[in-house]
């Protein structure tokens, strides 16, 4: 099983914490209003450009990092995990080049799954399709497209015994929303590839 650091990429200190201790460290990549690309969880409150994350505003002067400074700061074999939001298809080449830019293994997710088409043929990266809500999860299972990917990454509430069998036929299954051991130790024996973790206290290597 491989473990995640869940959006540790979006803070340089963060991401030094994480690094060493995961497999994967997680980072949300969007594309800015002016074209750069920006690492942040949280969403602009349309039209303002106040940034909200789940129930709260963030201050009025919260800064956001773009990716090169995160790269910068990033040890250059730590394995990186972009969570790809919005729909735009833009980001595909400028990730890919920075993919491609040395060894480092890279996986691309995306709830946008036609976002993931132009990752399709890059080497050293994977790409999964995500689904946080049964909406999203029913298109992934029965929508078909045109995007090849290599497997999925769906919230803990939705893996039922038989979905999680229907999703690993297709290929490796990430999950996201554990938040103790048990947890864990029971998705390890039911064949999940790895988890996305908020605490990496949980990781235990020796178990």
């Amino acid at each position: 099983m491989e473990y995640v650091a869940h959006r540790a990429g979006n803070d340089p200190d963060l991401l030094k914490a994480a690094e060493g201790r995961v497999d994967l460290v997680e980072l949300d990549v969007h594309r800015g209003r002016t074209g750069q690309t920006m690492v942040r969880h949280a969403k602009r409150l349309w039209p303002t450009s106040r940034l909200w994350d789940r129930w709260y505003l963030l201050p009025a002067d919260a800064t956001v990092p773009d990716l090169e400074a995160i790269l910068a700061a990033a040890r250059p074999d730590t394995a990186l995990w972009f969570d790809v939001k919005g729909v735009s298809t833009d980001l595909a080449d400028r990730l890919t080049a920075m993919a491609n830019d040395g060894e480092r293994r890279v996986v691309v997710s995306s709830k946008s799954w036609w976002v993931l088409a132009g990752f399709s043929s890059t080497p050293n990266l994977r790409t999964f399709r995500s689904a946080g809500n049964r909406f999203e999860l029913m298109l992934l299972l029965w929508l078909p497209t045109r995007v090849s990917t290599d497997g999925a990454v769906v919230h803990r509430r939705l893996l039922t015994p038989g979905t999680l069998d229907r999703l690993m036929r297709r290929g490796p299954v990430f999950t996201w929303g554990v938040n103790d051991r048990s947890t864990i130790e029971e998705l390890e024996q039911r064949g999940i590839a790895g988890v996305i973790l908020d605490d990496i206290e949980l990781i235990d290597r020796d178990s």
